[in-house]
Parts: C-alpha cells; sequence; structure tokens
C-alpha cells in the first residue's frame, strides 16, 4: 500500500463524507483524549487485491448516536441499534472510498461490517490501539486506524 496519508488529511477525508452526509466536520484531537474514547460499535471494511489493506471507524455510544440519528434523520430516542451499525458502515465505507481514491489504490473495497476489539487480528488490534481520534465541533468523537494486511 502507498504511504498512508497522514492524520490531518484523514480528518479532511472524512469530513467529506460526514459533512455532506449528517453535518458534522472533524478535526485531529489531542492524542491524549484517545483512552476517553470507549468502543461502542465498530464498523471494519476489508480492501483486498495487490496491497491489502484494511481500515475502521468506531465511536463512543454517544457519538454513534449522534452521527446515526444525523444520517437517519431521526430523533436519538428513535434509533434501533441497526440504525446506528448501519449508519457507521456507510461512512466507513464512504470515507474508505475517499481515502482509496487518494492513494489510487487499484484494491477492491469489501463490505463494512460491524465487530469488536476483541475479534480483531493481532495487527488490527494495535492499529487499533494507534487510531486517529477525530473531534467535531460538537464535541462527537470518531476513531478511525488503517492496518495493512
Amino acid at each position: 500500500m502507498a504511504n498512508l496519508p497522514d492524520p490531518h488529511t484523514i480528518a479532511t477525508l472524512v469530513s467529506n463524507v460526514t459533512k455532506t452526509m449528517c453535518g458534522f466536520s472533524f478535526a485531529v484531537a489531542d492524542p491524549g483524549q484517545r483512552t476517553s474514547v470507549n468502543c461502542f460499535r465498530m464498523a471494519v471494511l476489508d480492501v483486498t487485491g495487490g496491497k491489502p489493506w484494511q481500515v475502521a471507524l468506531f465511536s463512543d455510544q454517544d457519538g454513534c448516536t449522534a452521527l446515526g440519528a444525523a444520517l437517519c434523520q431521526v430523533e436519538p430516542d428513535m434509533l434501533e441499534d441497526g440504525m446506528i451499525e448501519d449508519s457507521l458502515c456507510e461512512l466507513l465505507n464512504m470515507a474508505a472510498g475517499q481515502i482509496k481514491g487518494l492513494l489510487s489504490a487499484d484494491e477492491t473495497l469489501g463490505l463494512p461490517k460491524i465487530t469488536s476489539p476483541s475479534d480483531l487480528s493481532p495487527r488490527s488490534h494495535a492499529a487499533y490501539r494507534d487510531g486517529i481520534l477525530l473531534r467535531s465541533d460538537d464535541e462527537v468523537n470518531l476513531m478511525m486506524w488503517i492496518s495493512h494486511g
């Protein structure tokens, strides 16, 4: 895989999606705040082909709820688990497409799936621990990580 985009570029690529789809723009947050984000839901997408990689988005319960409600255009108390999971997968799919386009990668995007940190491979778990914390002006937290293979 080509060199990965830096965290600020990733924040811009994610915001390209989230601003359009649900009105949130993200910037890179202080890495020290990373430990305050518990994984409520995580979506992972495999990119296959010549140089495979994996990308994931996850957030805490407040973040998943805010993003899901905005994307589904419903009040937060109307959200069901499936709506939260679908919205996170959709945002990941579009963000992965943005990253793939920037990298001019020939690989193929797989389908996003919901998983948990305990189900990650050792390589993916290392990427999960080192993920990039993105935060919106509304203090919505969103984590992203990318790993090779």
